[in-house]
C-alpha cells in the first residue's frame, strides 16, 4: 500500500499529482538526502522507521551494514529477559523493545551507546554484539575471560573493536573479530581504569588518580596499514594533576569530553569539571556545563539534555553512592551539584521505600541513578559457578 500524503475522491489518474501519489513518488534524491540527515545525527531508530514507511524508500536507502549505522545515543536503562528499556540522552525518547533473540545467547552486558554484548550458549562462547535497532550482529571469534561482570563496554569502528572494563578484575580488554583472544591491559590498584567513553576514534579512561589513557599504535608503520587488536595497546596521554583522594568520572557530554574529580572530604574542596582536549592531550577548567545534566555512579557515568525530560535540572552534577541504611537495607545518597553557583544538596534515595515498597523508582532522577549503579553479571559464570 503507497504511503500517501493525501486522498482525493473523483481524481482522474491523467490529472494526478506527486500529491496524489503520495509521499511514496519522492525522487530517490530527495529520500536519499533525508536519510543522510537522520544517520549523520545518528538517529538510527528514526533512519529505521524511515526506510519502513514504504518500498521505495528502502530500496531508495542504503541496507545497514556489519559496523555501521552503530547507536550512540542511547541507554539501556532496564532489562527484564528478552525486553530491554532504553532512553535516548539528547531527544529524551524512551523506548521499549522486545528482542526474542535474547533468548538464545548469554547476556553479558551493554555499551553506553546501546550495543548489546551477548555470549554463544555453547563453548567456546564466542562473543556477538547486537545492534537492537538494526538487527545486525558482529560476530567476534574472540570469548570474554572470566571477567564476574562488565562495568562498562564500547564498539568501535575501522576496524570493528570490542572494548570491555572488566568489573572484577579491573582491567580493559580489547578484541577485534578475528581475534582468537582478547588483549588485555590492567596495572597496579592506584592506576586501575574505572571509567571509559569512546570519542572520536579513540576509547579514553580514567584511572583512580585522575590520568587520563587511549590506545595508541604500537609501531608507526601500523598507523598508515592495517590496525588490530594486537597492533594497538593502552598509554597514559594526559598524566594525572594528583588527585590521590577524589573520585573521578570520565564521560561523553554534548560533542565534548569530560573528566569531574570530586575530592573524598569536602574538607579539600568542591568537584572540578574540565574538558579533555584530546588534540593538545590537555585539561581546560569548566564553569559551566549548559543545559546538561550529569548523572555519576560508581559503575557509570550519564550526560543527558535536561531540557528534554521534566524534573532533571540542567547545569547540574547528581554524584550517585551507596549507603547502608541502619536496617541494612539498599540506598544510595544522592548529591546534587550546581556547576554554576557552586552549590550541592545531600538526597537519601532509600530503595525500599521507592514506589510503595517495590524497589522500583518513581522519578527520572531515582531512574538514571540507578543505571549509573547497575552492572551486569555474566549469565554464562552464574550458570557455571558453583558458589
Amino acid at each position: 500500500m503507497p504511503c500517501t500524503l493525501s486522498t482525493q475522491r473523483g481524481a482522474r489518474p491523467a490529472e494526478e499529482t506527486a500529491a496524489d501519489k503520495g509521499w511514496s513518488s519522492l525522487p530517490d534524491d530527495l529520500v536519499i538526502k533525508v536519510g543522510n540527515c537522520l544517520l549523520a545525527d545518528n538517529d538510527i531508530y528514526s533512519h529505521m522507521n524511515f526506510r519502513a514507511v514504504c518500498p521505495s524508500w528502502r530500496s531508495a536507502t542504503k541496507e545497514a551494514k556489519p559496523g555501521c549505522f552503530q547507536p550512540s545515543k542511547w541507554a539501556l536503562l532496564d532489562r527484564h529477559d528478552n525486553i530491554l528499556t532504553f532512553v535516548n540522552v539528547e531527544t529524551g525518547q524512551f523506548l521499549v523493545k522486545n528482542i526474542p533473540l535474547l533468548r538464545k545467547y548469554f547476556f553479558v552486558g551493554a555499551t553506553g551507546g546501546g550495543m548489546i554484548i551477548l555470549e554463544e550458549p555453547t563453548p567456546p562462547n564466542q562473543v556477538r554484539v547486537l545492534n537492537p535497532f538494526t538487527g545486525l550482529i558482529l560476530r567476534f571469534k574472540a570469548s570474554l575471560p572470566t571477567i564476574g561482570w562488565v562495568s562498562e563496554a564500547a564498539v568501535t569502528t575501522s576496524p570493528i573493536m570490542l572494548f570491555v572494563v572488566s568489573g572484577k578484575a579491573g582491567n580493559i580488554m580489547w578484541a577485534d573479530e578475528d581475534s582468537e583472544h582478547f588483549q588485555e591491559f590492567g596495572v597496579a590498584y592506584r592506576n586501575t581504569p574505572l571509567f571509559m567513553a569512546p570519542f572520536g576514534r579513540k576509547v579514553y579512561l580514567s584511572d583512580q588518580e585522575g590520568s587520563i589513557l587511549s590506545f595508541t599504535v604500537t609501531s608507526a608503520t601500523e598507523e598508515h596499514s592495517h590496525r588490530s587488536a594486537q597492533t594497538i595497546s593502552m598509554a597514559t596521554t594526559i598524566p594525572s594533576a594528583g588527585h590521590f583522594a577524589w573520585d573521578c568520572y570520565l564521560m561523553r557530554s554534548g560533542g565534548e569530553l569530560l573528566l569531574v574529580t570530586r575530592p573524598w572530604y569536602e574538607i579539600h574542596g568542591k568537584p572540578v569539571v574540565r574538558r579533555v582536549d584530546t588534540e593538545r592531550n590537555g585539561l581546560e577548567m569548566v564553569t559551566s556545563i549548559g543545559n546538561r545534566a550529569l548523572f555519576l555512579g560508581d559503575a557509570k557515568c550519564l550526560s543527558i539534555d535536561a531540557n528534554k525530560l521534566q524534573g532533571i535540572e540542567g547545569g547540574c552534577i547528581y554524584f550517585v553512592d551507596p549507603v547502608v541504611t541502619a536496617d541494612n537495607g539498599r540506598a544510595s545518597l544522592m548529591t546534587t551539584f550546581r556547576v554554576a553557583d557552586q552549590v550541592q544538596d545531600d538526597i537519601i534515595l532509600d530503595l525500599a521505600t521507592m514506589a510503595g515498597g517495590s524497589h522500583q523508582p518513581f522519578t527520572l532522577a531515582q531512574v538514571f541513578a540507578n543505571y549509573c549503579r547497575s552492572i551486569y553479571s555474566s549469565e554464562r559464570e552464574a550458570l557455571t559457578d558453583p558458589q
